[in-house]
């Protein structure tokens, strides 16, 4: 079946109709940080804003990590063995809250970010150079969507360097207090972005196969 490009345009957008509530785990570390960083900008006074800032932003990270860390350790359980897995998510998981934790500057927040696309976005591009499907099913495991593994290889790709390059425009063009609002509501952008793209690939898969 031929699509033209307003076709797709008009299938991805009409996948954001009727959402499904969101879970916690997407909003609470943007509100933790939106609350403390006020708070903490008072409490440090005006010559400690770096300061406030990354104190904030670690603690909203720590709250998302948190909330993430058993399911980032299931999907790794499904590629290495459980020590590995472990000693991968703790570092993957710490890393982060240590660098931060030696910081003042804003920078390093809002870079860490980007690092975060960086390293996930090459790890799904390492899985397409090699023809691989396995980082896709420890997200995707259900049997159903198998056959939709490849593109949505590729299409992580695309995802996840797309917010790296939001990121970094973010950072180039807006003051690191705006900044803090673009990341407090990024995990709802990108959860209703994911989704639809996820959909768009399911959608177009299914015609190409009916085809």
């Amino acid at each position: 079946m031929h699509r033209t490009p307003f076709d797709l345009v008009r299938l991805f957008l009409s996948l954001f109709q009727d959402l499904p509530p969101l879970s916690r785990s997407l909003y609470l570390p943007g509100a933790v940080l939106l609350v403390a960083y006020p708070v903490l900008s008072v409490a440090y006074g005006p010559d400690h804003a770096g300061e406030a800032f990354a104190t904030a932003f670690m603690a909203a990270l720590a709250v998302r990590i948190g909330m993430g860390f058993e399911g980032m350790v299931r999907r790794l359980l499904t590629r290495y063995t459980v020590g590995q897995a472990v000693t991968f998510a703790l570092a993957f998981a710490g890393l982060p809250l240590l660098v931060l934790a030696l910081a003042d500057d804003p920078l390093w927040c809002q870079r860490i970010q980007s690092l975060f696309y960086v390293v996930i976005g090459g790890v799904f591009l390492q899985d397409v150079l090699n023809n691989r499907t396995a980082t896709a099913a420890s997200f995707w495991p259900d049997a159903e969507m198998r056959d939709h593994l490849p593109n949505l290889t590729r299409m992580m790709v695309i995802y996840n360097f797309a917010f790296l390059l939001m990121n970094e425009t973010m950072i180039r063009i807006a003051d690191p207090s705006y900044w803090l609002l673009f990341w407090a509501v990024l995990p709802i952008i990108g959860h209703t972005i994911l989704r639809a793209m996820v959909l768009t690939v399911i959608n177009l898969d299914d015609n190409g196969h009916r085809a």
